[in-house]
């Protein structure tokens, strides 16, 4: 369990030994899947990487192997740790720890989710939450029947991160690699699409979000709007159509920072697909004069067709201090300063 409380506007994280402990097999999933990658030359590779990302570069950032892992072992690291504890802490709400513990067969489809965060975070708090739950006793269903658990991941990015998620795949399914995170192969699958959320949706990408208990949108939204404001609209509005009564939408970004960037001089300059009001992101985190969280709420909620069911503007997560005396992770982890909404899609008419 973890404990929140608010001092004025930041917030002080008191983590109990039972969730601390959890996050030293996060940091070894990463250390051991790219082990040979810990070298002299990996500052270096990691710099590349940094500075396309600062042009919007992507095809250079994430266009060999070596790049692609060089994020996730550099960028990916804290924010498994934070979903980890997002989750398990009841940050995305007490409905979405419920799910994680509950005797079932759990379906999460995680847009922009390649990167390994997501595969990691995610796995990690079910594993913790579903054995904390019944850590022995069979699931039995209502007739007595075997109940079929586990968790079943789809990820849709617009890079080729599969190698990525195979990769941490194959750690996660191993037995004999016990300080890690770990799943039987029978308890998770794992698949990872190329997907464009913003061009015409692939019947394999439709589909995965039809079946989906939840679907994530971690770190992505501000950067889809930055790409092009209308198409994320539409995106966001066909949400109701594909998902299915009951599915959460969690939706997690920056609360300014990287995500809020200033597309202006994209739409003046006649480079943005998006174009209109909508197609700016000011300075101070504002997207055609509007904030993030409200452009969510208002396209998602305005026809009641989602309900809000957490909102959170600002909230803060913290490195706990103890793996920081510890030094358990040979790079630095960093702090963040997240947006977080959490819709419920409504029944239909």
């Amino acid at each position: 369990m973890l404990m929140i409380t608010t001092h004025e506007t930041i917030p002080r994280i008191v983590i109990w030994s039972s969730v601390l402990s959890q996050f030293k097999p996060i940091l070894n999933t990463f250390q051991h899947t790219f082990s040979h990658l810990f070298t002299p030359e990996l500052p270096q590779i990691i710099q590349s990487v940094k500075q396309s990302l600062y042009l919007r570069d992507y095809v250079a950032a994430f266009g060999s192997p070596e790049k692609l892992q060089a994020y996730a072992v550099r960028w990916s690291v804290a924010r498994a740790l934070a979903y980890f504890e997002m989750i398990s802490g009841h940050w995305w709400s007490e409905d979405v720890t419920q799910i994680f513990s509950a005797s079932r067969r759990l379906r999460v489809t995680c847009v922009g989710g390649g990167a390994g965060a997501e595969i990691v975070g995610i796995t990690a708090a079910y594993s913790f939450l579903s054995s904390s739950s019944s850590p022995s006793s069979p699931s039995i269903g209502v007739e007595g029947e075997d109940v079929d658990t586990g968790l079943d991941l789809t990820f849709l990015d617009f890079a080729t991160w599969a190698l990525i998620t195979d990769s941490f795949y194959t750690t996660i399914t191993d037995p004999t690699k016990e300080s890690n995170v770990f799943l039987d192969k029978s308890k998770i699958s794992a698949r990872c699409y190329q997907q464009d959320v913003l061009t015409p949706l692939s019947d394999t990408t439709v589909s995965s979000m039809a079946s989906a208990d939840i679907v994530t949108i971690l770190f992505t939204a501000g950067e889809l709007y930055s790409q092009s404001p209308t198409a994320t609209t539409k995106f966001f509005m066909s949400l109701h159509t594909i998902t299915k009564p009951g599915a959460l939408l969690v939706v997690v970004d920056s609360a300014g920072g990287f995500e809020d960037l200033d597309v202006l001089k994209k739409n003046q300059q006649g480079n943005s697909s998006g174009g209109g009001e909508n197609g700016k992101i000011q300075p101070d985190g504002n997207i055609g004069g509007y904030k993030l969280g409200f452009l969510l709420d208002k396209t998602l909620t305005n026809r009641e067709q989602w309900q809000t069911i957490v909102s959170q503007d600002a909230k803060w997560w913290r490195v706990p201090q103890e793996l920081k005396n510890t030094g358990g992770y040979p790079l630095e982890l960093e702090n963040m300063r997240c947006l977080i909404r959490v819709y419920r899609r409504n029944d239909d008419p």
